[in-house]
This record gives structure tokens, C-alpha cells and sequence, in this order.
């Protein structure tokens, strides 16, 4: 099982709880995430070749560097990696 997805279950689980019992707390839940530095390296590879091809899109560009980004930070916080995400798509704006 994919651990977004217990991790999901895991947030759904305790938010009821949180309503149930109204503590009102802010739910969070973060782990579970496995990463292996060998898998990573290959898709690194990957994306060097692919943007060696030369594809003249920024999108996939952007998208590229997104993924790799956030599996590489796979541990942060949500928040943190969507700051993240909107940093690398900033950065593709203010080219254009």
C-alpha cells in the first residue's frame, strides 16, 4: 500500500476523532515515507537526459523539476512543499 494513502486514512481517522471529541486541534500527519537514495538517482538520470533532448516546453520543464524536488523532499511538511512548488513555478513565470 502507497503511504499517501495511509497516511490519508491515518488523517481521516483522527480528524474524526478531533470532531468527535471537539478538541480542535490542527491535524497533521507526516512519515511513513520510504526513500530509497538508489531510485532517486536513477530518476535524476532520467530527467538529465530528458532535458538534454531539448523539449521546448517550460511546463514539462517545471513539472520535471516539481517531481524531483518533492520526492527528493518526500519528509517535509505539505505546506512547505507547496511553498516549494510555487517557488519552481514563480521562477518559470518571471522568464516569460
Amino acid at each position: 500500500m502507497k503511504s499517501y494513502l495511509v497516511k490519508d486514512s491515518i488523517r481521516q481517522v483522527l480528524e474524526a476523532i478531533n470532531v468527535a471529541r471537539q478538541d480542535n486541534l490542527q491535524i497533521s500527519v507526516a512519515g511513513l515515507d520510504e526513500f530509497d537514495i538508489g531510485e532517486f538517482s536513477n530518476e535524476l538520470d532520467d530527467a538529465k537526459k530528458l532535458l538534454g533532448l531539448g523539449i521546448g516546453s517550460d511546463t514539462f520543464k517545471r513539472q520535471l523539476y516539481k517531481r524531483l524536488a518533492l520526492k527528493y523532499l518526500c519528509d517535509l511538511p505539505q505546506e512547505t512543499k507547496n511553498q516549494i512548488s510555487l517557488e519552481i513555478d514563480a521562477s518559470f513565470a518571471s522568464k516569460n
